[in-house]
């Protein structure tokens, strides 16, 4: 429960506001009966004494939190890494928690963030992170700065998803193929929009048309998804490139690939996104790289400004793009050598 009061508390507990006070502030007699109830009505609620949530405002336990999705990408451990590096580069240590969508563990996070002072927490990759939850740390004192993504007007460091799908998809397209392919995730999402307006922009500049059945749009990021979107395309009129917005897309279609005895990049040309997996593979891939360290020093950095300056109500948050950078590992080859 969100900003529990001690009405809550002396409610759950089924004493009087008079016994939680009492317990609260280690003042006059309480029954061990009473006093064990309202010890676990605050641990339910996660409350937080006013008095409590004032004084963090003024702490210095030079440490920083962060909630991270749990997922298999490997970005996400990097940017842990990485925040982790530019945190102890200022000066300060990192309580991270990994969140599994089990029930009240988002108020659990928020609750030892609080209890352990820390003078900031940084949210990466959770849109839709309860903003009751928010509050209550902004209430304590406590701002937050978001990673990835975010809502709009908050605070946020954001890969420059559109610029980096544009510059991979434009690579394909300097090498004179025609026929270039797209996987990734469909929905409305923002990060997923933008690599499919980057790569549409870079075909539309390279004066090519866009082609429905060349767009294969996948539910999820595994490899199995690449696997199967590399067979429909297979089993159509072939592409000679295939750009795939995540490496994780990258590494199933060379699987197919492979299986199907054709061969990167004589056969057809290949370019991966977020150069995670990209050196693991066979062949090494062409990656569009997001680059964890700017954006892990990004997030610390404005983290701590916000702890000196906070933002005022309904002052729009700052948002930082950090740019991408593509690596080249000879996947991508001129149309002329195709086989195909």
């Amino acid at each position: 429960m969100a900003n529990a009061t001690m009405h809550d508390v002396a409610k759950l507990a089924g004493v009087s506001l008079a016994t939680v006070g009492r317990v609260l502030h280690q003042n006059g007699y309480v029954s061990r009966e009473n006093r064990e109830k309202v010890e676990a009505a605050v641990r339910q609620l996660g409350y937080i004494p006013n008095s409590a949530a004032q004084s963090l405002k003024n702490s210095s336990s030079h440490m920083l939190g962060h909630i991270l999705r749990f997922s298999p990408n490997l970005l996400f451990e990097q940017i842990s890494q990485e925040v982790d590096r530019a945190a102890a580069q200022r000066g300060y240590s990192v309580l991270s928690f990994t969140k599994y969508e089990s029930p009240g563990e988002d108020q659990r996070i928020v609750t030892e963030f609080i209890s352990r002072r820390v003078e900031g927490v940084i949210i990466t990759s959770i849109l839709n992170f309860d903003p009751a939850l928010v509050q209550k740390l902004l209430d304590a004192g406590i701002p937050t700065v978001r990673i990835e993504r975010a809502p709009e007007h908050a605070d946020r460091v954001l890969v420059d998803d559109l610029q980096g799908a544009r510059e991979g998809a434009a690579a394909l397209v300097r090498a004179g193929h025609r026929d270039i392919a797209y996987m990734g995730l469909g929905g409305n999402a923002q990060v997923e929009r933008l690599r499919l307006e980057g790569y549409r922009q870079a075909l539309e500049e390279g004066g090519l048309p866009l082609c429905p059945h060349l767009e294969q749009l996948v539910e999820d990021y595994s490899p199995q998804a690449g696997y199967q979107a590399m067979a429909a395309l297979w089993a159509g009129p072939r592409p000679t490139a295939v750009f795939a917005a995540a490496d994780s897309l990258a590494s199933g279609a060379l699987q197919f690939l492979y299986q199907a005895g054709a061969r990167v990049p004589q056969d057809v040309s290949f370019m991966g996104y977020d150069n995670t997996l990209a050196t693991l593979l066979a062949p090494p891939l062409d990656s569009v790289g997001i680059q964890a360290g700017p954006m892990g020093e990004a997030a610390v950095d404005l983290l701590l400004r916000r702890r000196q300056h906070p933002l005022e109500p309904g002052q729009p948050g700052k948002e930082i793009l950090v740019p991408t950078r593509l690596v080249s590992r000879g996947t991508v080859a001129p149309s002329s050598r195709l086989s195909l």
